[in-house]
């Protein structure tokens, strides 16, 4: 299992296969496994939310991209949500369609004051209406 370590906080992340094997009605990576653990690490270093739930984005060339389709395996999704499922804590994560589940309004501000994702797109999310990149 791979750990992210922030703040001398360790972080054990453990993959879930069902988003990778194409599982019927499980959304699915798109993006490699050392990708997602990155995307992981970077949600916890940057405090994109907290318990229950951290939010991602997959920014490889710095502004975000897809990572993975949502759980019709057709629609693609650029959020990915994580979430702590045992004790002592073991997080594994998934991409998420804003229209199901979206970021608290703290994390999407954050995103918006640090020029990550721009005013409409917030919006969008907000509203739980189609976005695109």
């Amino acid at each position: 299992m791979p750990d992210v370590t922030i703040d001398d906080v360790t972080y054990v992340y453990q993959p879930n296969p069902q988003h990778r094997n194409r599982a019927p009605r499980k959304s699915q990576w798109q993006i490699t496994s050392p990708e997602e653990l990155i995307v992981f690490g970077t949600a916890i270093e940057e405090k994109w939310g907290g318990s229950p739930y951290y939010w991602g984005l997959h920014r490889p060339a710095g502004g975000p991209a897809y990572l993975g389709v949502d759980r019709d395996h057709r629609t693609r999704v650029f959020l990915a949500r994580f979430e702590a499922c045992a004790t002592p804590a073991v997080w594994h994560g998934y991409p998420v369609n804003h229209r199901d589940g979206r970021p608290s309004s703290d994390v999407l501000r954050k995103w918006l004051k640090d020029g990550i994702l721009p005013p409409a797109k917030i919006a969008k999310i907000q509203a739980r209406k189609p976005c695109n990149l």
